[in-house]
């Protein structure tokens, strides 16, 4: 079954959702050099300013998470005009909360941003301090109390803008069910077992008797182990060309399709704990142990009840986030929202 992502009233308005979204088919190309930080007022929103410096660091912030993402691809043009568009969406949504929040009253107590630092405090990692996490974010102390409080106020203020929202009733959450049966589903569970050998290898240009006294010595040294007056463990540490010799044989759990065909069909042949026959593959000439195996498991459906309850969370949050997008809407629509300088070339947002 699939976990299903409830829309967050906050995060959903203040995160880059739309940049994500828009770059997954973007192309890539050279990163540009970090420009200097330019203080000058890009936007005004409703009297309060936004300069080219914020929408560039939260362009920045976007981009970095990007290029993490990618596994370090450069960044086209393209994409880093995307994050300062979405910068943009992002900043003007960031004043317009502000000033709601300003204009509704609400007030965050210092005791409940202490209480959150506190619960920062005991998620920290051992062997890392509170001081080294901020430093390892670029951030002080007193900015991230400002960060919880603003986040805590906003999050109060789409809290009574989503208090009316009905929670979703469990007839909603079986029409979900019923009608995205995909989501419920888990596919078989494939075959796989963990198998040891000892590999006598072909070398290059080996001539058939050549091959065929190491086939002779394997089975030589699989009657050892039958008659077990040695361990397939010491056997193969002593006689196997393979690295995994050194551990035994052991090659560790695999799936069908991961061996070349002979082996995998000695594998899934013969029986656990049992000294398979000599078998040759291009490698060379195995024997085989088999230590464990797990059959191909069937598909599965997860009942509704055991779904009801995360679906009915899942209905209501995005019930409540739809609310809360509408809000915003509501308060650009009455916004004047003044951009003084015009928006920046791709160029100029870069990532550090």
């Amino acid at each position: 079954m699939k976990t299903f992502k409830a829309l967050s009233t906050t995060a959903l308005l203040l995160s880059a959702s739309a940049f994500a979204a828009d770059i997954e088919t973007a192309s890539v190309s050279e990163l540009a050099a970090t420009p200097a930080v330019d203080e000058t007022i890009a936007i005004r929103v409703n009297g309060e300013v936004i300069t080219q410096a914020d929408l560039q660091e939260m362009a920045n912030t976007m981009l970095q998470q990007y290029q993490a993402q990618a596994q370090g691809a450069p960044i086209s043009d393209e994409i880093k005009a995307l994050a300062f568009k979405s910068a943009e969406d992002n900043a003007i949504n960031e004043k317009l909360i502000a000033i709601a929040i300003t204009d509704s009253g609400i007030v965050v107590a210092d005791e409940a941003v202490e209480n959150t630092i506190a619960q920062i405090k005991s998620s920290i990692p051992d062997g890392m301090t509170f001081e080294a996490a901020l430093a390892s974010q670029g951030m002080t102390l007193e900015a991230l109390k400002e960060n919880i409080k603003i986040d805590m106020a906003a999050r109060q203020l789409f809290e009574s803008q989503t208090k009316d929202v009905p929670a979703a009733t469990e007839a909603d959450a079986q029409a979900f069910y019923d009608g995205n049966p995909q989501n419920f589903e888990s596919p078989a569970s494939p075959a796989n077992a963990s198998a040891n050998h000892i590999l006598l290898s072909f070398e290059p240009g080996e001539d058939d008797a050549a091959k065929a006294a190491k086939k002779a010595q394997l089975e030589a040294i699989r009657a050892d182990i039958v008659a077990e007056t040695t361990t397939f463990e010491d056997a193969a540490k002593a006689h196997s060309g393979c690295p995994s010799g050194a551990q035994g044989g052991s090659l560790g759990q695999f799936g069908k399709g991961q061996m070349v065909p002979e082996f995998e069909t000695a594998v899934f042949s013969q029986d656990v704990d049992a000294v398979g026959e000599v078998v040759e593959t291009s490698f060379g000439y195995h024997i085989i142990k088999v230590t464990d195996r797990q059959e191909a498991g069937e598909p599965s459906t997860t009942p509704f009840a055991e779904a009801k309850d995360q679906i009915l969370n899942y209905l209501t949050q995005n019930a409540k986030g739809e609310v809360a997008q509408a809000y915003i809407k509501s308060l650009r629509d009455g916004a004047t929202i003044e951009y003084v300088q015009p928006q920046a070339t791709p160029a100029s947002a870069t990532a550090p």
